[in-house]
Formats: structure tokens, sequence, C-alpha cells
């Protein structure tokens, strides 16, 4: 072996070592990126979850009584009785939530199982009154459809213990929070 290969033999070695290392990089880089949730990009502000507080408002009380529940706007809240629970506040809607699971599978501006929150938000952003039903229809009954580009066709389960008026109460939830345009599948 004379000098001119020895030469070429090492300059192949540190180019591919130059290449390992890259890929090593890229690697690492790739890694960081993934392991970030969306989440902190979107750092709500006080001024945000006061309009979200307020577009809450229309819900009005939920109280859950036995297996009936009513909805009401100025019904004041009950004073005994451990059976009712009320929904008046977006903290009870969200505790509700969490209670059945939805927090497993969504998340307020990033994809987990299902879409996120203010995914759906954006969707339904003109016509919110309709919305409501349809979303506490689709709670309540669970199946897949218009976000299956993004889930991959898992169906949502059904949630059938949950009244109408929680779905609802829900549904006024995941709406009011702030809209955000879905990637593209």
């Amino acid at each position: 072996m004379d000098f001119h290969d020895r030469r070429f033999l090492q300059n192949f070695a540190m180019f591919i070592a130059f290449l390992v290392l890259l890929a090593v990089g890229f690697l690492f880089l790739a890694g960081q990126l993934a392991s970030r949730s969306g989440d902190e990009n979107f750092k709500t502000s006080r001024v945000a979850e006061a309009r979200a507080d307020a577009r809450l408002k229309p819900v009005g009380v939920v109280r859950l009584a036995g297996a009936r529940s009513t909805v009401s706007q100025a019904t004041p809240a009950p004073t005994g009785g451990a059976a009712a629970a009320v929904f008046n506040t977006p903290q009870a809607v969200h505790h509700l939530m969490a209670g059945q699971g939805c927090f497993a599978c969504h998340a307020i501006h990033s994809k987990l199982v299902g879409p996120a929150y203010a995914w759906v938000a954006y969707r339904y952003r003109s016509d919110v009154g309709v919305a409501v039903v349809k979303l506490a229809h689709k709670i309540i009954s669970g199946g897949a459809g218009y976000w299956n580009p993004w889930t991959g066709g898992l169906a949502m389960p059904a949630h059938p213990t949950l009244t109408l008026a929680e779905a609802e109460a829900m549904a006024h939830w995941v709406l009011a929070r702030h809209p955000l345009a879905p990637p593209k599948p």
C-alpha cells in the first residue's frame, strides 16, 4: 500500500466519521423537537382565559339530581346534598371532563390521540349554537368522522352515562377555547 492509498483511506475514514457525527446530531435534534409538547408554544394569558370564561357564561348552571339534569340560566346553586353537582364555572366543567377521561386523548392546543380542543373550536367557530348540540351528541354517542385524517380513523369512545346537559356543558367548554387552525393532515 503506497502513500496515496493510505492518504485516500484516511480521508475516506474522516468523511465517514463526519457523516456519522452529522447523523447523530440530526437524531439528537429530532429527539429534542419530538419531546416538546406543543402546549408550551401556546401559553394562555389571563385575557384569553377571561374571554373563554365570558364565552362559557351562556351555559348557566347544570344540576345533577339522580338520573335527570336540568340547565337554567339564573338558578342559585344548591345549598346542600352531596348528590347535586353544579357546573357553573369552567373549572367545574374541566373537572367533569377530567373525570370522564377526556384529557387522556385530547389536549387544548396539540393533538394527542384525538384532535386538540382549539382545533375543534376553530372548526365550529362560525356556528357555535348548532355545534354545541352536535358535539354534545358526539360526546355521548362517540364515533369517528371529520378528524380521521388527523387521528388515523381512531374513534372516540361513547360516554352513554353523561346527560345531554353535561355533554352540552362540555361542548361549551371546548368551543370556548381560543380557536387554532389544525395543521394539514
